[in-house]
């Protein structure tokens, strides 16, 4: 385990307040698990939970790569329709409840309280409003960070109280060693590009939406060797001169609605940056708090590579093949083999998740409209 790793473990059971994220921690007595999760709530559970709604794409992406598919009953709309490990297909076979949202206004009270979940898992940015009509209905609800994490401590930190909540605290444990290794690989994979400014922006509407400091995005760029170009805080939006002050090498834009004939009229497209178009499943990937981190490195190689060559440093892709298998019922699985064009990363069951759920997506047609470039 990397020295990080073992930092990140120790701080979610002291309770830290010094490491600048919330804490979530966990004490067992008896048969009484005590999460204080992260509103600082303290949450008895007796039991480990059997019917689960998750409120968030983030969340629900934690419990499908701990395998705890079973226990899902009602999710919002995003992660009905998500495509990561072919959820949309799963829970529609399932007959997984679809309770709206993901922000707190469109998540439907009633259609929770039809699942009888002993366990709702909310986010603490989107969903803090329905604190007290949860309560109301004397619902148990553990609040994780969910997308409202700004690092990937957080994201850890998300896995790992996870897994205490449904005894899976090893295959938690891996999953977050798992997804470390791939991010050191990935940062040597992205090499190439090190020092490169970025900017991200998911939006333009009365100003230039970008992710800047204190955000999940500005964690990845130093975890990666990149830097965020933005000098803002927060998810916020600037002005296109604010924009020309940074200087961004290269300005990603998100699947978040923003058009090419929005970039034009911004003023983005004269400022002589590169810029990259993302398509919906990149974006997630990119912005998605969860699991999903650990193909972030091989998404930002692909876009910077389009615009900006990496230098020779860069690790030469090789050709790996990966083997992904699922429990399908207590009597049977299935196990496909698949081959990829790969870099320095090692196999590992995380990555085999990853790429057969890339797999499948490109098989449903979800990614279309391939980047365009230019600047």
């Amino acid at each position: 385990m990397s020295k990080r790793v073992q930092s990140l473990l120790l701080l979610v059971f002291t309770a830290l307040a010094l490491c600048h994220v919330t804490e979530l921690s966990a004490v067992s007595h008896a048969s009484t698990l005590t999460i204080t999760d992260a509103l600082g709530r303290v949450v008895n559970l007796t039991r480990a939970p059997q019917r689960v709604v998750s409120l968030s794409p983030s969340i629900t992406e934690t419990l499908l790569a701990l395998n705890l598919s079973n226990v899902i009953v009602g999710v919002d709309h995003y992660s009905y329709n998500d495509w990561f490990m072919n959820a949309s297909g799963l829970f529609q076979s399932r007959n997984v409840t679809d309770v709206g949202g993901y922000w707190w206004s469109a998540i439907s009270v009633e259609k929770i309280l039809s699942l009888q979940p002993d366990l709702v898992l909310a986010d603490a940015g989107a969903h803090r409003p329905l604190l007290n009509t949860f309560a109301e209905y004397n619902l148990t609800v553990v609040y994780l960070k969910g997308g409202s994490a700004t690092s990937i401590e957080d994201v850890y930190s998300d896995i790992y109280t996870t897994g205490l909540i449904f005894n899976r605290t090893s295959e938690a444990t891996k999953l977050i060693n798992n997804i470390e290794d791939l991010l050191n690989e990935g940062k040597r994979l992205l090499s190439g590009h090190a020092g490169l400014s970025v900017l991200y922006v998911v939006g333009i509407y009365q100003g230039i939406w970008v992710a800047g400091k204190s955000t999940y995005f500005n964690d990845l760029m130093s975890r990666l060797g990149l830097r965020n170009a933005a000098e803002s805080y927060g998810w916020r939006a600037v002005n296109i001169e604010d924009v020309a002050a940074w200087r961004p090498d290269v300005v990603i834009v998100a699947s978040m609605g923003v058009t090419r004939e929005d970039v034009e009229k911004s003023g983005l497209a004269s400022l002589g940056a590169k810029i990259v178009y993302l398509n919906s499943t990149e974006t997630d990937v990119l912005s998605r708090p969860s699991p999903l981190v650990a193909l972030v490195p091989s998404v930002l190689y692909s876009a910077l590579s389009e615009v900006i060559p990496p230098s020779t440093t860069t690790t030469t892709p090789q050709t790996a093949t990966v083997t992904y298998t699922e429990t399908k019922t207590e009597t049977s699985t299935f196990t496909t083999t698949i081959t990829i064009e790969k870099t320095a990363y090692q196999s590992s069951w995380v990555l085999a998740l990853v790429v057969l759920s890339l797999v499948i997506a490109f098989a449903a047609g979800l990614l279309t409209g391939r980047r365009t470039k230019k600047g």
